[in-house]
């Protein structure tokens, strides 16, 4: 296999004996380096080497205007726009826009497209003037179906695009004379210029002007490349007559267009290469999922270097950049040296994502609090982590105690000193000197690793680029964040390696020129190779095909090319394609591998590798009570001598009956769901403000009167009182500062305001029921109850929201800020494992029970009810609990059938031949924490 660089090396070589008198031009860099290596291996002696330019450089010899960076292009844009359209649209909203329109610029200029003519409002015209005259029929038809269907079909969002359209010539024009103002351009137009010139009759040359290896010409590298030939220059075409020859295949519909050119077409060798239809080894491959190409090339990769491939001679080209991780997690024991031109994205790593967080946090803070989410966030980033893995476990565990959503400023600073400087508040007029401090800090850490200073270098190059070309002109800090994610997406971090030495890993791009004898190729499925869609235009897709600018079969047409010409000249092909497509279809195998399997006539070798499929049976779960899980029951049993209940709650038993196995996993095998800060105000929370604020309301009142005797009168006018109970109920839940007043806003106002008015119906029904004395606030409730001999004491408990009493009559108050029913149908039916049990009637009841246990009410009725979200609204409130119809106003009557199902209950429980299992009422999983374990 002879290299198309090396063969056209000895051509020039030939021809011009004195090197350094020839101007060679490439269509990029990496060209020149490949061809510097062959001609270097052809000179037997020392001589001086020729010119050699890129394209873009041999351009911008004939001009004298300076290109500057994207970014500073763009906003020279926005700053044309604005002035011209009279917009005070920012910069971050348009940046996306501005890299878009610059885009259309660029292709204008660089298609000497009459951009005054393309950007004319042609809605309403049926006909085009004599100024349309250089336009072909078939450009006219598509210029006029364009603006034809957009007349016809008027609506709002056209009334926009015109109103945009009308504007861009105008744009056009203020930014390029802006530009030229200050000796600047954008590439376009300074290839528009040296084109012009040329059109307008001047000769520009340099002289032994050699071209090699170009395709898809622009129309201004056209008019510029004819001229060199006019000037005796040569053209050296990297073609195939396998593509060339034949009208069906696209890869060589640009070198029959240059073919039929009355200047470029003498440079066509009568003798077109048929390098293509050499013999050749092609396998195919066929893998599920991107990264599943990787690691089979990187077994293939492996098996043909231990049978001597050399990697110098091997190539692997991604079309999906995404893959490039991969590929070198894949390729990385099989070779000592590798090049990646490839640039990576800067997006893609951690310190993005680092600094991300950074402005995030700034966005939270607010008044001496920074939101918990981006602390947590950042407390859990690498950085952090291996800057000082204890103070960022400790500061979240007193966060999740306190359950702080507004995490106090101060409590986030440690000895640690990036800990200590990324919680320092900064605003939009210092973020970026902020950043860097954090940057700044963290690259000057010893066990950083090489990589990653190398990110932070390229991202504080990114924070200084912008600060030079915007200063502070963003106008808060979402809109630097904005901006910030948009423009450091399109950076890329460039790959350090020997170009020369070692396996080549390139993008479609790159491969222009190379060759290899052995050729890996990923990614040949239709949305990789080619690719998907375009980059975004303000041009139609009618009106680019009326003027001559790129569309989506130009694109297609140029990577079919880059395809074909990979393969023409190796002897070794290994195609993979991902064998799994998405739901859209996209994925199919590429139009280009289908082509050369079903017309080139050559011997495939296909393997598809396909993951065995298969339907696993959900097997039922179940826990035997063994001596172990028999040893952690008994500790349930046991008073804590520190008087930290440790039994069988009503909550618990409720959770037995609904669920074995949840019963189980919650109290037995301890399996606790992941603490998180709760910052929505959910019913839990909701319900403990009401429990705690009526606990301190009536302990207050007793206090207040020195006595538990609760009269009408001291349920009134207690507003105030109550807003106090709630403030500091608040202070404690949220660990706020206690010397400050609490500030309600969002979710916690509305929440304030259901907990007032939930308390104030439950103080209007005990005005009602008063007098009445209170016998117990939150009372905690503790009986050690006999089961039988095998099992002995169980230990029962709970706490009681309110007990009262009038007269002989108590009862057992429960709060209920839901809308828990008071009936149900039966004692036997709250043991029911059917789904439809009464739970706050159960837990209510054993209350009930638990306190007759314990206390002498023999010759009391003791009444169990709640006072909750449905009944307290009602004007007709009814309070007790009801059995079928009949509200139980005794509960002594009922009590003996409760404790013999609840003897039952514990026996089961207890008993070591019973097992957990689950419940067959799948209803009751759908809010369980552990249903991800038993997969319902």
């Amino acid at each position: 296999m002879t290299p198309f660089l090396l063969e056209t090396a000895q051509k020039i070589l030939a021809k011009h004996p004195r090197l350094e008198e020839v101007t060679l031009v490439f269509p990029n860099r990496r060209a020149i380096l490949f061809f510097r290596k062959h001609i270097g291996t052809l000179l037997h002696k020392p001589a001086f080497a020729p010119t050699m330019l890129t394209i873009e450089e041999y351009i911008k010899s004939f001009s004298t205007l300076q290109v500057p960076d994207k970014l500073e292009l763009v906003h020279r844009l926005y700053k044309a726009y604005t002035e011209t359209v009279n917009s005070n649209e920012s910069f971050d909203r348009f940046y996306y826009w501005g890299e878009m329109l610059l885009r259309d610029f660029e292709e204008i200029d660089k298609y000497l497209v009459n951009a005054e003519m393309l950007f004319r409002d042609l809605s309403h015209q049926k006909e085009l003037d004599a100024s349309f005259d250089y336009l072909t029929d078939e450009q006219k038809k598509f210029l006029l179906d364009f603006w034809g269907n957009f007349d016809e079909h008027q609506t709002e969002n056209r009334r926009k695009f015109l109103d945009v359209w009308n504007h861009l010539f105008d744009v056009y024009t203020n930014f390029r004379s802006q530009l030229v103002k200050e000796s600047l351009a954008y590439e376009g137009m300074v290839h528009r210029e040296v084109a012009e010139k040329i059109l307008g009759g001047n000769t520009i040359r340099k002289g032994n002007e050699v071209f090699i290896g170009f395709n898809a010409l622009t129309k201004a590298e056209e008019v510029i490349l004819s001229h060199a030939v006019e000037g005796d220059a040569a053209v050296y075409w990297d073609v195939d007559e396998y593509y060339l020859n034949s009208a069906a295949q696209e890869a060589g519909d640009f070198f029959r267009e240059y073919q039929e050119h009355k200047i470029l077409g003498k440079t066509f060798d009568s003798q077109v290469p048929a390098n293509f239809r050499n013999k050749k080894n092609i396998k195919l491959y066929g893998a599920a999922q991107p990264v599943g190409q990787a690691k089979l090339m990187g077994q293939e990769l492996k098996e043909n270097i231990g049978v001597g491939a050399l990697p110098e001679e091997t190539l692997i080209v991604l079309p999906d950049e995404k893959l490039l991780l991969p590929t070198l997690h894949s390729v990385s024991d099989s070779v000592e040296k590798l090049n990646v031109t490839m640039g990576f994205s800067l997006s893609a790593t951690p310190i993005f994502n680092f600094v991300e967080l950074l402005i995030e946090l700034q966005i939270s803070g607010k008044e001496g609090y920074f939101h918990y989410r981006p602390v947590v966030s950042l407390l859990n980033h690498p950085y952090c982590v291996l800057a000082d893995s204890s103070a960022a476990q400790s500061k979240q565990k007193e966060m999740l105690k306190h359950n702080w959503v507004s995490v106090p400023k101060n409590f986030l600073a440690t000895e640690t000193e990036l800990h200590r400087i990324i919680f320092v508040p900064a605003d939009v007029t210092n973020i970026t000197r902020y950043l860097k401090a954090c940057l700044s800090v963290l690259g000057a850490m010893s066990n950083l690793y090489a990589f990653d200073k190398e990110y932070i270098f390229q991202m504080l190059k990114c924070l200084n680029r912008m600060e030079e070309v915007l200063g502070d002109q963003y106008s808060d800090l979402r809109s630097f964040l904005r901006f910030f994610r948009q423009y450091v997406r399109t950076v890329r971090l460039p790959f350090s390696g020997e170009p020369l030495q070692g396996l080549q890993v390139m993008g479609m791009l790159e491969t222009r020129n190379l060759d290899f004898k052995n050729v890996y190729i990923l990614s040949l499925n239709e949305g990789s190779l080619p690719s998907g869609g375009s980059k975004g235009s303000y041009i139609p897709y009618n009106i680019r095909r009326a003027y001559g600018l790129p569309t989506l079969q130009h694109q297609d047409a140029m990577y079919a090319y880059l395809f074909y010409r990979i393969i023409q000249r190796a002897e070794n092909v290994f195609l993979f394609y991902n064998t799994e497509t998405d739901i859209l279809g996209q994925g199919e195998m590429s139009r280009y591998l289908q082509q050369i399997m079903f017309e080139s006539g050559k011997r495939f070798d296909h393997y598809a590798l396909h993951n065995a499929i298969g339907v696993n049976e959900i097997k039922p779960i179940v826990i035997q009570k063994d001596k172990v899980v028999l040893a952690a029951l008994a500790k349930l049993n046991e008073q804590n001598k520190h008087r930290k209940f440790n039994g069988l709650s009503p909550s618990a038993l409720n959770t037995y009956i609904e669920c074995r196995l949840r019963f189980y996993f919650r109290h037995v095998a301890k399996i606790r769901e992941a603490d998180e800060i709760e910052e929505d105000m959910d019913a839990r929370v909701l319900g403990n403000f009401v429990h705690n604020v009526m606990e301190a309301f009536y302990k207050k009142v007793v206090e207040q009167k020195g006595s538990t005797v609760i009269e009408a009168k001291d349920l009134e006018k207690r507003e105030k009182l109550i807003q106090t109970l709630l403030d500091q109920e608040v202070i404690k839940t949220y660990n706020l500062d206690p010397n400050e007043p609490v500030v309600y806003e969002g979710q916690l106002i509305l929440v304030s305001e259901v907990v007032k008015r939930f308390i104030g119906k439950i103080l209007d029904h005990d005005k009602k029921h008063a007098p009445f004395t209170l016998e117990g606030v939150e009372q905690n409730m503790e009986y050690l109850y006999t089961i039988n001999e095998s099992v002995g004491n169980v230990l029962l408990g709970g706490k009681i929201d309110r007990v009262d009493r009038k007269g002989s009559l108590l009862r057992i108050v429960d709060y209920k800020t839901g809308r828990d029913k008071l009936e149900f149908d039966s004692i036997t039916s709250l043991y029911t494992r059917d789904g439809k049990r009464n739970k706050a009637a159960f837990q209510t009841l054993m209350y009930a029970w638990l306190y007759t246990k314990t206390k002498n009410t023999t010759d009391l009725s003791v009444i169990p009810g709640l006072l909750n979200g449905k009944n307290l609204f009602d004007e007709d409130m009814e309070f007790g609990l009801k059995m079928g119809k009949q509200v139980l106003n005794d509960v002594h009557t009922v009590l003996p059938e409760f404790e013999a199902n609840l003897k039952e209950l514990l026996e089961e429980l207890f008993n070591p031949e019973m097992v957990f299992d689950q419940t067959q009422e799948v209803k009751n999983c759908e809010y369980c924490p552990y249903k991800r374990i038993c997969y319902r």
